[in-house]
């Protein structure tokens, strides 16, 4: 690619004209346009302040060591996934860091940065000084990504981000303006891929969808939000009565116990019950459900361990998972998960049971397992 075209590339990457590049530059017009039709170059004078405005490096502007870099920016990024992948989200974050500063002008790394700061502030421990800080630096990339980026998908990912960052800030017409120009989920390519193949593709991205689809409702499912009133919508019983009906939907949906990776949020769920159940002092439900939650830990455990795991029973028939797919929100597994949580409180009225200890014990041989 010559440097006309890298320029012109550039230019339209952030929606300028000629004029307005001519205007930032110094220079005419013209001079633009006889750059971009190779007629003539820029002179060499004039490199270090195209770099600055487009913010990239030299090489990057003359095409030298091009594939190299690209080569190195998959890198980067490969790396974050498997990071990511894995929960170690401080440690993603921090490459995403060095990445964006190589390539200060590559959206891809923009919105990676932007989704694993999100991350941060939801899974991890930080002050809130910190998090005002992550989510700060995440929203600026996201308008730089609105600003100049014409991937969709990146896009759309960013106003994602945005809407959370406005909304959270009280800036409401802000995230409504934003949320108001985004597809409605019919038209997202979940639903449209399910639409257009046939055959057995058609099938597995409807499995695909039905999946998605689960996912979704089971994360609102229990929702309890504050009213106007300032009280909120559910009680401590409703909600434990909406966490059993979730229980009840996944082991009806998977009646030969297929749970896949439905098996981490399983268990989260048994071990809140459990907690429950031991604050209202029925501690025979209590251990029931916390013997169900360990074992779903383990399951887990044992699902991220291998590549593939295919579902048997009927509503997801057929479907191959990969556990490369799965995300985590935190660098231990699930049974350190379950074992501090086991360590609060609310289990001291079971804790010298036989059956407590002997779950402990359980889940204390798979805590050295690295996912």
């Amino acid at each position: 690619m010559s440097i006309g075209s890298t320029i012109k590339k550039l230019r339209i990457a952030r929606r300028l004209t000629q004029e307005q590049l001519a205007s930032n530059l110094g220079i005419t017009s013209k001079a633009v346009s006889q750059w971009e039709c190779d007629r003539t170059s820029p002179d060499i004078s004039q490199i270090p302040a195209l770099c600055k405005f487009f913010q990239i490096s030299a090489d990057q502007l003359l095409n030298i060591n091009l594939p190299k870099s690209e080569e190195e920016k998959q890198d980067i990024l490969h790396r974050y996934y498997d990071l990511s992948r894995k929960g170690y989200l401080k440690k993603g974050w921090q490459l995403l860091q060095e990445g964006i500063a190589k390539f200060p002008n590559d959206y891809s790394i923009m919105i990676h940065l932007s989704i694993c700061g999100d991350w941060m502030c939801k899974f991890s421990e930080t002050t809130h000084e910190e998090k005002d800080s992550i989510r700060h630096q995440c929203a600026e990339y996201c308008k730089r990504i609105l600003d100049g980026c014409t991937d969709d998908f990146i896009r759309h990912a960013a106003v994602s981000i945005l809407c959370t960052y406005y909304a959270e800030k009280g800036e409401i017409h802000k995230a409504e303006e934003l949320a108001g120009k985004m597809p409605v989920m019919v038209m997202s390519q979940d639903f449209l891929f399910a639409n257009i193949y046939k055959g057995t593709k058609k099938n597995e991205a409807n499995q695909r969808l039905k999946s998605n689809l689960l996912q979704f409702m089971l994360k609102r499912f229990d929702s309890n939000y504050k009213l106007d009133s300032g009280e909120r919508l559910y009680s401590s019983d409703d909600l434990e009565a909406l966490r059993e009906k979730k229980i009840a939907l996944l082991e009806l949906l998977f009646e030969e116990g297929d749970f896949g990776s439905y098996s981490g949020a399983l268990s989260d769920f048994y071990e809140e019950s459990a907690r429950h159940y031991a604050t209202a002092g029925n501690t025979e439900r209590a251990l029931e459900c916390l013997e169900k939650s360990v074992h779903l830990a383990i399951d887990f455990i044992t699902f991220m361990q291998k590549d593939t795991f295919t579902h048997t029973s009927l509503f997801l028939k057929g479907m191959v998972e990969q556990s490369r797919n799965v995300s985590l929100n935190s660098e231990d597994n699930q049974a350190v998960l379950i074992l501090k949580n086991m360590e609060r409180k609310e289990y001291d009225i079971v804790r010298e049971s036989n059956i407590f200890k002997k779950l402990s014990k359980e889940l204390e041989s798979y805590i050295q397992i690295k996912l």
